[in-house]
């Protein structure tokens, strides 16, 4: 079963880092339908990611000084590589007794048409490298009179900000599929 949805990411530029953000900004939008179907997959329609913070791009101040020239004139280094979790991505009705027998597939496809990737809105060329790693699927509840059990999952989205040629909103259709072993 799949299912496309619309991934925006939003990069900030160095520039945009000590300008204070938002609140508005980091919010983020997943609320999934419950299935009502057995074997019905349900994904959201938008799932906006939060921008990145500065502290996900800055790293951790180690010292306030500096040991020689050469260390006081080199640029500092940032974090390229940012993870996100979203674990409750997806529902679906299932019978009881597959459960424990279940396991998604996610596939990201930028908007730009590259894999394993998430493009700019305005700049189709810039592509961010994304990996999309499955978390593990659990049982939300039991229907006792239909003998079926509403199971969740998700993944672990992991970005590398190194190819970003762009600042802004990022895009792209993740595909979700459950099976069965």
């Amino acid at each position: 079963m799949q299912t496309k949805i619309i991934n925006c990411l939003c990069i900030s530029s160095l520039t945009l880092l000590v300008l204070p953000q938002l609140p508005s900004l980091g919010q983020s939008f997943l609320r999934v339908a419950e299935p009502t179907q057995i074997n019905q997959l349900s994904t959201p329609q938008t799932l906006v990611i939060p921008p990145l913070s500065a502290s996900e791009i800055l790293p951790a101040v180690k010292s306030e000084s500096v040991g020689d020239a050469q260390e006081l004139l080199s640029p500092p280094g940032f974090n390229t590589f940012i993870t996100r979790d979203f674990p409750n991505f997806w529902q679906m009705r299932v019978p009881t007794d597959q459960v424990g027998f279940l396991y998604a597939t996610y596939e990201m496809k930028a908007e730009n048409g590259r894999n394993n990737a998430v493009s700019n809105a305005q700049n189709s060329n810039s592509a961010v490298q994304v990996v999309l790693e499955p978390l593990p699927i659990t049982e939300i509840s039991r229907d006792q009179n239909s003998n079926t059990a509403l199971v969740q999952g998700g993944f672990q989205l992991k970005m590398d900000l190194s190819t970003a040629q762009s600042a802004g909103l990022y895009g792209g259709n993740v595909a979700v599929t459950v099976n069965r072993r």
